[in-house]
C-alpha cells in the first residue's frame, strides 16, 4: 500500500515531502503571544478569598454567640434600716422571681450585691454573690445576709458599684444591674477607699453595663424619676456631685441607658425586678403575656417601663449606640 512498481520492476517508495522550516506553523499560531503570569493578580485574588473566608467565619461565630447570648443580671440593694422591709420581701419572693426569669430568659445568670455604710459599726460594708445559675446559693445568700444600721444620710453605694465593676461578667451576655435604695453615694473624699462613683459608673458604661434604678420612697411619683436629672446616654463630659438622693437614681439610669422608676408600694419591688430583667433580655412582651396568664392582671409598672424602654432605644438609634451603620 502506497508503494508503486516502476518499469524496471523495482518498488519505489512514496516518502512524504520534506517541509521547509517554518512551513508547518499557521499564521494564527505565529501571531498569538504567550499569556503572561500575573503574580500580583493571583496575590490579590488570594487576599480577597481569604477576607471572604474570614468574614464568613466571623459571621458564623457571631451567629453562634447570638444563639447562646443570655443575660447577666445583678441585683444591687441597700440593706440599711430604712430598707429592711424591701429585704424581707426579697427573701420571701426570691424563688418566685427566679422561677419566672429562668423560664423566660435563656442563659440567665443572677448575682447579688448588698451594701450598708462605712463607720456604722455594721459587720460588713458590701456582701457579694457572684453571678450564678444556682438558685439555692442565691436564696441562701439573701437569707443569710443581715440588715444593718447605716451611718450618715449617704450610703456605701460607691463600694457596691466598685464590686459590680469587677463582677464575673460573661463577655457575650447582656449586662444589667437593678439598683434599689433610697440614698445617694458618698463623694470620693468621704469614702475610706476613695472610690469615685462618677468614674466607676463611666467604666461600667464602657463595659456595656446598663444600670436600672428603683428609688424606694413614696415621696416622689414613680413615673417622674427619670425626668429629675436628664442627660444623654454615655455623656460623662460634665461631672456630677452632691446630687439629691432621687436625682442620683435618675442620673445613673439615664447616663447608662437604663430605666429609672420609683416604688409606690413595697410589694412592687418584685414585679419591677422582673420587668427590668425582661426589658434588658428583650423579653418584656413575653413577661406581660405570662403574668396575665398567671395573675390575670398586668404588672402595674410594666406599661411605664415598656414606654421608657422604647424611648431609650430610639435615643440609642439616634446616637448610634449599639447599632452598626447599614452598608
Amino acid at each position: 500500500m502506497g508503494n508503486k512498481t516502476n518499469s524496471t520492476g523495482t518498488e519505489k517508495l512514496n516518502l512524504p515531502a520534506l517541509k521547509k522550516i517554518g512551513e508547518g506553523l499557521s499564521k494564527k499560531a505565529e501571531s498569538k503571544p504567550f499569556k503572561k503570569f500575573d503574580i500580583n493578580a493571583v496575590k490579590h485574588q488570594n487576599s480577597v478569598d481569604k477576607i471572604i473566608k474570614t468574614d464568613s467565619i466571623k459571621q458564623q461565630m457571631h451567629k453562634e454567640q447570638q444563639a447562646h447570648k443570655g443575660l447577666d443580671l445583678v441585683l444591687m440593694g441597700d440593706l440599711t434600716g430604712s430598707m429592711s422591709a424591701y429585704h424581707s420581701i426579697l427573701k420571701s419572693k426570691f424563688r418566685e422571681i427566679c422561677t419566672t426569669l429562668f423560664q423566660l430568659i435563656p442563659n440567665l445568670r443572677i448575682g447579688i450585691i448588698f451594701y450598708l455604710d462605712h463607720g456604722s459599726g455594721d459587720i460588713y460594708i458590701t456582701k457579694v454573690q457572684q453571678l450564678t445559675v444556682d438558685v439555692q446559693k442565691l436564696q441562701d445568700f439573701i437569707t443569710d445576709t443581715p440588715d444593718g444600721n447605716g451611718g450618715d444620710a449617704d450610703e456605701a453605694v460607691e463600694d457596691a458599684l466598685h464590686d459590680a465593676l469587677v463582677m464575673n461578667w460573661n463577655e457575650i451576655n447582656t449586662h444589667s444591674i437593678v439598683l434599689f435604695g433610697d440614698a445617694r453615694p458618698h463623694e470620693s473624699y468621704e469614702c475610706p477607699y476613695q472610690y469615685d462613683y462618677f468614674e466607676i459608673v463611666k467604666n461600667l458604661y464602657q463595659k456595656q453595663v446598663t444600670v436600672n434604678t428603683v428609688y424606694c420612697s413614696s415621696h416622689i411619683d414613680y413615673r417622674r424619676l427619670a425626668s429629675l436629672y436628664e442627660v444623654e446616654i454615655g455623656d460623662f463630659s460634665h461631672r456630677v456631685s452632691r446630687l439629691d438622693h432621687p436625682n442620683f437614681f435618675s442620673w445613673i439610669a439615664n447616663v447608662t441607658g437604663g430605666v429609672a422608676i420609683g416604688v409606690e408600694q413595697i410589694d412592687d419591688i418584685v414585679d419591677i425586678i422582673k420587668a427590668m430583667a425582661a426589658k434588658d433580655a428583650g423579653k418584656i412582651d413575653e413577661l406581660e403575656e405570662e403574668e396575665l396568664k398567671l395573675t390575670h392582671r398586668p404588672i402595674p409598672a410594666l406599661k411605664h417601663i415598656k414606654e421608657r424602654a422604647k424611648q431609650i432605644e430610639e435615643k440609642k438609634k439616634i446616637l448610634g449606640i449599639g447599632y452598626k451603620p447599614e452598608k
